[in-house]
């Protein structure tokens, strides 16, 4: 039997976000059975891991940047001569007329996937009811990453959970040495490392962190460590250098080098707006890291650790006392690896659910 062909169609091929969940089915897959190829409008660093597993990549511009383009590109890929059987949309509402294509071609699977339980941009406001109503018309399959991003995209519509599962023993054994890490990435020695890995946008609060290092109770030995990439990086680095707090941070791109950063860390931290599930949290968590998070992430991400700590942002004097008490407790292995798969956040698990999706 030829494999069934899905298209996966994800913002940007960067490590990071919904990409990182991509991959970790990817890695774990059985290509005899499934195969997959990838439509982005954003090109990255992990092109050439998807392009050693067999995956082909289509580079194309987004509806909004150029509509008939965009058009004329999505028809081209649907009438290949590879055929695809399924198509699996990330970001949503947002590519609601990819999904409209993909009806119109015939199309039987088409997976429509809710990562967040809130709009990132407000100028979508006005028009969001209109296109989520096209969204879950378009759309065969729903599925979502926890229950708040699932209302949030479909309402009292039927819809699945997907939990963004984690490879865990690559968060547990696949490090580099440690002195290696630090000169890598040019990391100070003799700090306590809070870290953060989200992409830099509005909704991540990256601001935050400049309010918690400005504190006068903060103590000294706390740095801050922010890795990724997105549209406000650079204007935290402005803040940082306007308020003089460049020894307090280190910002480093998107890269595949997660378990041994978060493995010389000492805590991580998210003061997000709104969060669907995060996997940085879930990975956080496997790498026994203490976690402070905002009190509007929602709680199904809590793998029972007891190493998640909500706290209000309203009250940053808190986060600043949960900062200074910060240390690392290492977690067995065998323990961490029980807690995820009795959650259902284990790779293996999400992979037979999603092969009972695409294969019909």
């Amino acid at each position: 039997m030829k494999p069934v062909r899905v298209l996966q169609v994800i913002p940007a091929l960067t490590a990071d976000g919904i990409l990182s969940v991509v991959m970790n089915w990817y890695r774990n897959i059985d290509k005899s059975t499934v195969h997959f190829d990838f439509i982005t409008f954003n090109d990255g660093p992990m092109r050439q891991e998807i392009e050693s597993l067999g995956g082909k990549i289509y580079l194309i511009k987004t509806f909004k940047q150029a509509p008939l383009e965009h058009l004329r590109a999505v028809n081209k890929i649907f009438n290949s001569e590879h055929s695809y059987d399924a198509i699996h949309v990330h970001n949503s509402f947002k590519n609601v007329v990819m999904l409209g294509l993909a009806t119109k071609a015939g199309m039987a699977i088409r997976v429509c996937h809710s990562h967040t339980s809130g709009l990132e941009k407000k100028s979508l406001a006005p028009i969001f009811s209109i296109l989520r109503f096209f969204t879950r018309k378009f759309s065969s399959v729903h599925l979502a990453c926890g229950h708040d991003a699932g209302k949030f995209l479909f309402g009292s519509k039927t819809f699945t959970v997907l939990n963004n599962a984690i490879h865990v023993d690559r968060m547990i054994t696949d490090f580099i040495p440690q002195d290696d890490v630090y000169i890598k990435y040019n990391i100070p020695k003799n700090k306590r490392l809070i870290t953060l890995v989200a992409r830099f946008s509005e909704v991540k609060n990256h601001q935050f962190l400049t309010t918690l290092a400005r504190s006068n109770q903060l103590n000294n030995d706390i740095h801050f460590l922010c890795v990724g990439d997105g549209p406000l990086k650079g204007e935290l680095i402005n803040k940082i250098e306007q308020l003089k707090l460049s020894k307090s941070f280190t910002l480093l791109a998107a890269n595949q080098d997660i378990p041994s950063i978060l493995n010389i860390s000492d805590g991580f931290i998210m003061p997000s707006l709104f969060e669907g599930v995060s996997i940085s949290l879930l990975e956080a968590q496997a790498a026994s890291l203490q976690c402070l998070v905002s009190d509007t992430i929602p709680t199904e991400v809590d793998m029972g650790l007891n190493k998640l700590n909500f706290l209000p942002l309203k009250q940053p004097e808190k986060w600043v006392e949960m900062l200074n008490k910060i240390s690392k407790e290492v977690i067995c292995d065998k323990r961490i690896k029980t807690h995820f798969d009795e959650k259902g956040y284990s790779i293996h698990s999400v992979i037979n659910q999603l092969k009972s999706i695409y294969i019909q």
